[in-house]
C-alpha cells in the first residue's frame, strides 16, 4: 500500500491503535470517501475511521488557473481596501502615540506602536483586548493586563 491510496476493502494494514497504544494490524471495512476508511484492529476490535495524512490529500495542492487568479485578486482587493482605511487613520496628525506594552491600558482612537508589527491605530477598545489597524491586517492584541 502507498502512502496516497487506500488499501483494498477486507485487506490488512498497520496503523495505530489507540485503544491498544500500539502499531497494530487492521481490516478495512469500508471506504467512506477517496481518502478515509472505516478500520477495525485485529487484536482490539475497537472499530475507528482512518483518513490519508493531509499532505497526501488533494486539498494540499496549491491552487493553479482561474482559482488561483480569483484568489490572488480577492487577497489585492482585500489589501487594497485596508491599506485606505490605514493610511486615513495614520494620517491624523493630532493624535497621541504610545509605546504597546500588554500590562498597558490603551484608549480608542491612539496611535500604537508594536515591537513586531509597527505603528497601528487602535480601533476599538474594550476591558483586555484591543482591536488595532496595522499596515498589513488588523489584529487583536491584550492589554490591561496586571
Amino acid at each position: 500500500m502507498t502512502m496516497n491510496t487506500l488499501p483494498p476493502v477486507a485487506k490488512s494494514f498497520f496503523a495505530f491503535c489507540k485503544k491498544c497504544d500500539a502499531d497494530r494490524y487492521h481490516v478495512v471495512l469500508a471506504h467512506t470517501s477517496a481518502t478515509a476508511a472505516k478500520i477495525k484492529c485485529e487484536i482490539c476490535g475497537s472499530q475507528k475511521s482512518y483518513s490519508l495524512p493531509k499532505s497526501q490529500t488533494r486539498a494540499g495542492k496549491p491552487l493553479t488557473g482561474v482559482a488561483a487568479k480569483k484568489r490572488e485578486e480577492s487577497v489585492k482587493s482585500r489589501k487594497s481596501s485596508h491599506r485606505n482605511e490605514y493610511d486615513m487613520l495614520m494620517s491624523n496628525e493630532t493624535v497621541p502615540m504610545v509605546t504597546y506594552n500588554m500590562k498597558s491600558k490603551f484608549n480608542k482612537n491612539t496611535k500604537l506602536q508594536h515591537p513586531k508589527f509597527g505603528m497601528g491605530f487602535i480601533k476599538d477598545a474594550m476591558n483586555d483586548k484591543i482591536e488595532v489597524v496595522f499596515e498589513d491586517e488588523v489584529r487583536s492584541l491584550i492589554h490591561n493586563r496586571v
